[in-house]
């Protein structure tokens, strides 16, 4: 209902970013958000908010009037409000004071910054990306979530009112809100880009993720903003592994039914397709595991700030960081453990059967009425957990809403994922 095209593909190849294009996103993105921001509610409030763009816009027109312009020159970036910036409060979607989390820009965002691209402001998040009311709507359908919790960012590149965002993911948070906004979404491996001014929730997950309009886009910025970034190219299509056992038992019926389809399509394009036995099964990890983990690391983040601001706190935030303070610290090294060794154990399996990527459905169904969930952490909570880097494609829809088809790769070898992708991508159509 409220979808619009805002891409960086026309710019990927041939064609330079420049005062044009700059001129085109700054007038796209004032329009559409005009338009679309009181319905959608992508971003957080600022005042004087217009002012401060013209103001950053002005800025860079000046510093590169006369130099060559950086690569990503003029693209406006909507930015999770958990990534601190200059000049910007960090609310981090909670009731505490702003000058409580407010911190130094870190390093990736002033990489953003060479870069040169500006800021279309901070999009809504989850509570501490934990929990919490979310006043962001999914632009497919307003009465559903757009997931949580890098909400307002997806709904931002949804919505075309800015073709690239950045957003987080511990357990889900990338996945989900890419798969029910009909999205790219990627999280990097584990690591692979520092996460330095950031308010983390669980350290032992928490990941930088991006969100685009199609796998071109993502292509082009990933290759930008990902230190040692290795271009990879392959003159065959991938072996792609479906996981068997508990994790695809997980699926609503519908979102079952369109994944198998879709794996009939990629066979009939040509794509080797194995199930395979997984190395988690009659783990912990499918317990609460992973959920004890995030919610003893949360506690720690947030032991001196809890004391001081208990009250402020929302209760889902309140009791998780409660159930985190009784976990001591030998149970989290064991499962710290577990993740590098579930890491390596993919990593044999990969090897022994030819995989090349996992697949699998990003989330469990279509977008819940809003209000209610905002995804499901059974799809994604155990590629995170062991840190390997996952895309979510925006090809298929069930009543008129999204849902994605999840890539996977091994651990470190992003670049193969993201060409691996493109290349479902395209036969997913």
């Amino acid at each position: 209902m409220y979808i619009n095209s805002s891409s960086l593909t026309q710019f990927h190849k041939g064609l330079e970013l420049n005062d044009s294009s700059l001129e085109l996103f700054l007038n796209q993105h004032l329009d559409r958000y005009d338009k679309l921001e009181p319905h959608i509610h992508a971003f957080v409030s600022e005042e004087k908010r217009t002012d401060r763009i013209m103001s950053e816009v002005a800025l860079l027109r000046q510093t590169y009037h006369e130099l060559p312009k950086p690569s990503l020159y003029g693209v406006p970036v909507g930015v999770k409000d958990l990534i601190h910036i200059d000049g910007l409060p960090t609310r981090a979607g909670s009731n505490l004071p702003p000058q409580e989390l407010t911190r130094s820009e870190g390093s990736f965002i002033k990489k953003l910054r060479q870069k040169g691209v500006w800021f279309t402001g901070k999009t809504v998040t989850e509570e501490f990306a934990y929990a919490g009311h979310l006043p962001t709507r999914n632009p497919h359908h307003l009465d559903h979530t757009p997931g949580g919790s890098s909400a307002g960012s997806a709904a931002a590149v949804a919505t075309g009112m800015c073709p690239f965002a950045i957003g987080t993911q511990s357990l889900r948070s990338v996945m989900a809100p890419a798969s029910f906004c009909g999205v790219v979404g990627f999280k990097p491996s584990y690591g692979r880009i520092p996460l330095d001014g950031v308010q983390l929730m669980s350290p032992s997950f928490d990941t930088m993720g991006f969100f685009t309009q199609d796998m071109v886009s993502m292509e082009r910025v990933s290759s930008e903003l990902i230190s040692e970034w290795r271009p990879f190219e392959a003159n065959r299509k991938p072996v792609l592994g479906i996981p068997e056992g508990v994790f695809m038992t997980l699926l609503e019926e519908d979102a079952k039914h369109t994944f198998w389809s879709q794996i009939k399509k990629l066979e009939e394009a040509g794509f080797v397709i194995k199930n395979v036995k997984m190395p988690w099964e009659d783990s912990f990890i499918y317990g609460d595991g992973m959920l004890r983990l995030v919610q003893g690391e949360m506690a720690q983040v947030h032991a001196v700030r809890f004391e001081k601001y208990k009250d402020c706190y929302g209760t889902a935030m309140r009791d998780g960081i409660e159930s985190g303070l009784t976990i001591r610290d030998e149970e989290l090294e064991r499962y710290r453990r577990g993740q590098i060794k579930l890491r390596y154990d993919l990593l044999d399996v990969q090897k022994t059967e030819g995989i090349d990527i996992w697949v699998s459905p990003a989330q469990a169904g279509t977008a819940p009425l809003w209000g209610t969930r905002t995804g499901w952490a059974g799809m994604t909570a155990v590629w995170s957990y062991a840190g390997a880097p996952t895309v979510s494609i925006p090809s298929a829809t069930i009543h008129n809403m999204p849902l994605g088809f999840q890539c996977i790769g091994a651990y470190g070898q992003d670049e193969k994922l993201i060409y691996w992708s493109r290349l479902v991508s395209l036969a997913l159509g």
